[in-house]
């Protein structure tokens, strides 16, 4: 994927109003202009998340986030 941020997330989940998209096994994430998130899970799968979401929640037992 083009401008890739390579990653190695436990979880990622996405919360709309109404639903929550998990994914598991977060390799690889693109931001797109459009504000789609695209990426690619430990699987193989590539998926896409339309923007609008309200929050996200990210396991990765290795990453150190400063806000």
């Amino acid at each position: 994927m083009d401008n890739a941020i390579q990653l190695n997330e436990t979880s990622r989940e996405y919360i709309f109003v109404g639903r929550n998209v998990e994914l598991k096994g977060v390799v690889e994430l693109v931001v797109r202009p459009s504000g789609d998130h695209r990426l690619k899970t430990a699987d193989g799968r590539l998926h896409i998340v339309a923007p609008g979401w309200l929050a996200i929640h990210i396991v990765d037992p290795k990453a150190d986030w400063t806000v």
